[in-house]
């Protein structure tokens, strides 16, 4: 299992949900888009055994397990061509990390992480 730092991870979700007056150059979402894939993958197993340990049927379990499922669809659908929908995929990715995150047990939830 991967050693996850979580300063590390907390960076990249705010570099990924920052407010920007201007869109970044492709290059800059690329980046960025391959440290949120790399941290993803590195959650997903974490966050999986924390979910599948609440009660398995009840609404926060079905939740969870949903936003589960769809990020591999989320990732599949890699950053596309254009500048906009490369930005606006980083930035959804950028909230699945920190929904991640907050479900891997390995920090304390009080207002979460913030951009």
């Amino acid at each position: 299992m991967a050693v996850v730092d979580v300063a590390e991870v907390e960076d990249v979700i705010r570099r990924a949900l920052a407010e920007r007056p201007v869109l970044p150059p492709y290059a800059d979402l690329c980046a960025i888009h391959a440290s949120l894939l790399h941290h993803i993958g590195c959650l997903m197993p974490l966050t999986t055994a924390q979910v599948d340990g609440l009660g398995h049927g009840s609404a926060e379990w079905s939740r969870k397990q949903t936003y589960l499922k769809q990020i591999p669809h989320q990732i599949d659908e890699g950053l596309g061509s254009g500048l906009v929908s490369a930005s606006c995929r980083v930035q959804s990715l950028g909230y699945t990390l920190r929904f991640l995150l907050e479900n891997s047990g390995l920090v304390e939830v009080a207002g979460g992480v913030n951009p």
